[in-house]
């Protein structure tokens, strides 16, 4: 037998691609390598699972040994991959040489810490972009209340209101003049960041972090504007960044993310991406929709098939129990929004200079019109 198909990582996009391998394929010899312990689990729902207080033992959906034996696969967990030899088609990690036939690498990617901060407190902020960083938040949580998230983006906003909702006394900083302020308009960022206000988070807008104190019991916070505030836990959601250097390493074409085609291949024909590190088209895979689809072309794809991966229009709801929202990003083409509020919710319409209906925001009772607007866009 030749060489095997290996995978570099069992997050959503390595496992989605072994259960998308084995509804075409089931004797393709597969072998996946991962850095931690390989326990199957969906990395979407983590801020979610903070509000109803799970373990993050509770999230798991399967363990390695229970992925390998279903899928009939090698995984090999706590494997750090080093280095691509491509021209000997062989993968180095800190135990063991790998050989390769094809190598899809699907690393996702890495929370942003910040940058600037300074104090002895620095190096106890945290970041949530794995089941272990959850774990470990969870154990930061046990006993204590007081929590400062950093970054209003989607997943600031929803790590606050979840953890609101689990217990904590909540203080949302966002250095920029409104919440979600690149994915919203104006009127449907103002109606979430009330909503989050009623429901009792502490909102500071235009205001960050300049340092942090390790005190005694607690973590003493100057902001940006000078003001003083005490916390138990600080938490940094700050966006991610897609993990690269791999494949950067290796010679093989990156952008923001990995660079690939539409049939997830990149610059090297023998190497695929696939998930949060990949970028296709100028567009990075964000939504869990697009890499489940990706997956199962690229399925397709190395068990000798034709097909090819085309962008969708796709929905996202949050996970904001306090204000429900929906939102589908427009392409970044010229138009112009077009809100419309009333006292139950906000509609948002993005068109664009012809007048076609190009993405949406829907907020409060609002999202009900999700699935109808879906469906005329580009119309």
């Amino acid at each position: 037998m030749g060489a095997p198909l290996l995978i570099v990582g069992t997050g959503m996009a390595g496992y989605g691609l072994l259960r998308a391998l084995r509804h075409v394929d089931r004797r393709m010899a597969v072998c996946m390598v991962t850095a931690d312990d390989a326990a199957a689990y969906a990395k979407f729902q983590l801020p979610g699972a903070l509000a109803r207080r799970r373990d993050a033992g509770e999230l798991v959906l399967a363990s390695v040994e229970q992925m390998a034996h279903r899928y009939d696969a090698s995984i090999l967990p706590r494997t750090r991959a080093l280095r691509i030899d491509r021209a000997r088609h062989i993968l180095r990690t800190d135990t063991a040489d790998l050989a390769y036939g094809q190598l899809v690498i699907a690393t996702g990617a890495e929370p942003r810490r910040p940058a600037s901060i300074r104090g002895t407190g620095v190096t106890s902020v945290l970041t949530v972009g794995s089941l272990a960083e959850y774990a470990y938040l969870r154990s930061e949580l046990a006993g204590r209340r007081r929590v400062v998230v950093l970054g209003g983006g989607a997943s600031g906003c929803e790590f606050a209101d979840n953890l609101l909702r689990g217990g904590c006394d909540v203080t949302l900083l966002e250095p920029g003049s409104r919440l979600l302020g690149a994915r919203l308009p104006a009127l449907c960022s103002e109606r979430v960041a009330g909503a989050l206000h009623t429901a009792g988070v502490r909102l500071r807008l235009e205001d960050g972090i300049q340092r942090i104190e390790q005190g005694l019991d607690e973590l003493e916070i100057t902001t940006l504007s000078g003001a003083r505030l005490n916390a138990e836990v600080v938490i940094a959601v700050l966006g991610s960044a897609p993990r690269v250097q791999l494949a950067a390493d290796a010679g093989v074409d990156v952008g923001r993310g990995i660079v690939v085609d539409t049939r997830l291949c990149t610059s090297d024909p023998d190497i695929f991406a696939l998930g949060e590190c990949a970028e296709m088209g100028g567009r990075l895979f964000t939504l869990s929709d697009d890499i489940d689809a990706g997956a199962r072309v690229l399925a397709g794809v190395l068990t000798g098939g034709h097909t090819q991966l085309r962008w969708q229009v796709r929905s996202l709801r949050l996970q904001l129990e306090c204000c429900p929202t929906v939102l589908c990003e427009p392409p970044p083409i010229a138009g112009e929004w077009h809100e419309t509020a009333t006292a139950r919710g906000v509609r948002a319409l993005f068109h664009d200079f012809n007048g076609r209906l190009r993405g949406f925001v829907l907020v409060g009772e609002a999202v009900s019109d999700a699935h109808h607007l879906l469906s005329h866009i580009g119309h």
